[in-house]
């Protein structure tokens, strides 16, 4: 084969260039999904019930514009929120905008309710406006829209689950057509969502070329010659070229997942070329007789098969991501694959197909070149140290794996998207905002269905907002019964019986609701109710929207309402995060299985031996429980970005033990003892070892840059990760083959 690659190296350059010009033409196509309910099977419960409540009320998704200032109560701000709701409900992608324009006064004239716009006049003095805050204080309908210290006041925009997140920024526009004095803020789910879009476009853009450049400077340093950083760069940048290209080619959307895509292509596949243009680098100084075509074919022959069965493993590793439910998940992997098999084939076809065209450097100052960096000085001091304390370093794992797993009984899953980003990024603001002043962004919506308007139905709804809202992590809780209640105000004075009560019968409750639907509020009761008034629910909202909270509050609702037959769920979208929290760990759980039984099924099959499968994942193993054990003492959550550690990990990290006993190996065979085969191997593949891992670890050391929290945590556990498998390999398999001393190895 090494002949044919010299052989046919023109075509195989071309056929190369021509593929990647042809991929980098359908990048273009690439769209951005960050919804992370999409990456939830649809069969998800949760899913199906949110679908079912936007048909019964319309749009569940509640986007909040909030504008902030010391006191809002003014001409201006009123003036300037009533124009903005104007001109924002002729935005087709709204189904409907609940303002405190809506809100009603109610009051008792001649024996009959009248009902009069709550803002029907704006004052016109000081004292006119705190009367008005007075006002708006004992107003159910006015005063949910104002912050209780009046230092914000919002508009409730609602849209279907249909409609694409993108209305955010049409949301916008309008924004900047009403400026003002005021902070603007916007919170909910849809605009953390778009958010996170916009977010990911800005990751790509700027953490790709920080990865290449530190991609290329760590080349530099390493092999100080310009071929050492060309070639290696332009596989990595030819296999996401042609990684993208076939991700638009399929019609898949970048996810918060394929972010990680290229990252990881950068990280792990220079690995190979590293491996090759060290070994050039080597004998090109050793080998004074050998042409540059004589060495591209010895650097193939030496090295095809270690880098077949590094990239091997690496590609089954990264395939654990299959057995995740979440399809960007599983696309990613497969995507990540694809790509790394890519930098597979073009390191042991093109490198050296492309290698061969350059000259050679002057033989004599090569062969002159010394050893003697502070690496190659570490290195063999290592080795020396390695072979005389074999003992010490496994009882020093041992110790570290033991605290790894104490840890681990500290982990907990979290995968609410409000922890994404940090407290001062606008999305983090508007968050913090809506949780304290207006009780929390996400709702659950518990469904009531049958003869709703009854006392009874009614006054079971009471029993349970009032225990509801003990729980700390909720904000609010309303529903019909809070609307019931404020409108029986129209028909009793403050000290008569019936007064902000709800009535004694069904034909009460019913005449309540008609009037103030013929009055023009159908908007305010569509929050509760649906057209025939044969379904209602509670809307609770959370300003703790962590999973902790989320299964607290749900598991209360179920023990308050397990006998009531008018209840039929509770579903909200942090009780999908919920469901997608189990996703997360079931697939973690599966995928980590998956990715190290392929890992011990190669190695034992090409090794020839069960052993090399247990020996070549032991360190895996030990950094995995390292890993989650450092997770749970920091309380660093597994989320859906953190989930995908373990089968990057287990692909990346094997390669560092497979190069090592390749080459231990093969000084076995010399007829070197054990701790001189040691030595060796640590003084030779030592060194690509090494940079191979700081090669991976700079290419993710820019994910900590993220505007995402996972991603920084990604970046920041995936760095100590591969710092643990490389020490892994560089100590702990020195020492358990001097001590064992296996005969696969012989």
């Amino acid at each position: 084969m090494q002949d044919k690659i010299i052989k046919y190296r023109s075509i195989i350059v071309i056929a190369a260039t021509v593929i990647t010009l042809l991929s980098l033409l359908l990048i273009p196509r690439l769209q951005i999904n960050a919804n992370v309910d999409d990456y939830v099977p649809d069969t998800i419960k949760n899913k199906i019930y949110l679908k079912e409540l936007d048909s019964i009320f319309g749009g569940s998704e509640m986007i909040l514009l909030m504008l902030n200032a010391e006191d809002v109560v003014n001409a201006t701000t009123l003036n300037r929120l009533e124009s903005l709701a104007t001109d924002l409900s002729t935005l087709e992608g709204l189904d409907r905008i609940i303002s405190p324009f809506n809100a009603q006064e109610i009051s008792i004239e001649d024996g009959l309710m009248s009902m009069t716009p709550f803002f029907e006049d704006i004052p016109d003095s000081q004292a006119g406006f705190e009367a008005l805050k007075k006002r708006i204080a004992s107003n159910s309908m006015a005063n949910r829209f104002f912050s209780d210290d009046f230092s914000l006041v919002s508009l409730v925009l609602i849209k279907n689950t249909e409609t694409p997140d993108i209305i955010i920024d049409e949301i916008k526009e309008v924004i900047a057509a009403n400026p003002g004095k005021e902070e603007t803020l916007i919170g909910g789910l849809p605009f953390i969502r778009h958010s996170i879009s916009g977010n990911i476009l800005n990751d790509l853009i700027v953490l790709l070329p920080i990865a290449m450049f530190l991609m290329v400077f760590m080349l530099y340093f390493s092999f100080r010659e310009w071929k050492g950083v060309f070639m290696p760069f332009l596989i990595v940048l030819m296999s996401i070229i042609l990684s993208f290209g076939l991700m638009a080619f399929f019609g898949w959307k970048i996810s918060l997942f394929s972010i990680l895509m290229p990252i990881m292509i950068i990280a792990i596949a220079n690995d190979y070329g590293i491996h090759l243009i060290a070994h050039y680098q080597e004998l090109a100084r050793a080998e004074e007789s050998l042409s540059m075509k004589e060495i591209c074919k010895q650097i193939y022959t030496d090295l095809k098969k270690p880098i077949l069965i590094t990239g091997v493993t690496t590609i089954g590793g990264i395939l654990g991501l299959l057995s995740h439910t979440m399809m960007p998940a599983a696309e990613l992997g497969v995507l990540t694959a694809i790509g790394i098999g890519f930098a597979l084939l073009l390191s042991l076809w093109f490198l050296p197909a492309m290698l061969s065209f350059f000259k050679l450097k002057d033989k004599g100052s090569a062969k002159g070149k010394k050893k003697n960096s502070v690496l190659d000085r570490g290195l063999v001091r290592m080795g020396n140290w390695v072979t005389r304390h074999p003992k010490t370093i496994i009882a020093s794992a041992v110790f570290v794996t033991i605290i790894g797993v104490v840890g681990v009984f500290f982990l907990k899953v979290d995968t609410n998207v409000e922890s994404y980003f940090s407290a001062k990024s606008e999305v983090g603001r508007s968050t913090k905002l809506i949780n304290e002043k207006f009780g929390g962004s996400q709702f659950i919506s518990l469904l009531f269905s049958g003869d709703v308007l009854t006392p009874e139905v009614m006054k079971r709804m009471e029993f349970y907002e009032k225990e509801i809202i003990k729980d700390p992590a909720v904000g609010l809780v309303s529903s019909p019964v809070s609307l019931v209640k404020e409108l029986s105000k129209g028909f009793y004075e403050l000290t008569e019986e019936g007064y902000n009560e709800i009535p004694e019968t069904s034909e009460e409750i019913y005449q309540l609701i008609e009037m103030f639907s013929l009055g023009g509020n159908e908007d305010d009761i569509s929050q509760f109710l649906d057209y025939n008034y044969e379904n209602a629910r509670i809307l609770i909202s959370l300003k703790d929207g962590s999973n902790s909270a989320n299964k607290r509050v749900l598991k209360k609702i179920n023990t308050l309402t397990k006998d009531d037959p008018n209840v039929r769920y509770a579903a909200g979208a942090g009780l999908t995060e919920i469901e997608l929290a189990d996703i997360v760990v079931k697939g973690q759980i599966k995928s980590l299985i998956f990715a190290l039984a392929v890992v011990f099924i190669i190695l034992s099959f090409v090794l020839r031996s069960p052993k090399a499968g247990l020996l070549s994942g032991l360190p895996i193993t030990i950094a995995i429980v390292v890993l989650f054990g450092l997770m749970g003492i920091f309380g660093i959550a597994l989320d859906i970005a953190t989930a995908l550690l373990s089968s990057i990990m287990i692909g990346v990290g094997v390669d560092y033990t497979i190069h090592f006993l390749w080459r231990f190996k093969t000084e076995r065979s010399r007829g070197h003892d054990h701790r001189k085969a040691v030595r060796i191997t640590l003084n030779t593949s030592g060194r690509g070892i090494i940079i191979n891992a700081l090669s991976v670890i700079v290419g993710f050391m820019p994910l900590i840059l993220s505007n995402f929290t996972p991603l920084k945590y990604f970046g920041a556990l995936i760095v100590i990760s591969i710092t643990t498998c490389l020490i892994s390999s560089l100590f702990l398999v020195p020492a358990i083959v001097i001590l064992t001393r296996p005969e696969f190895l012989e």
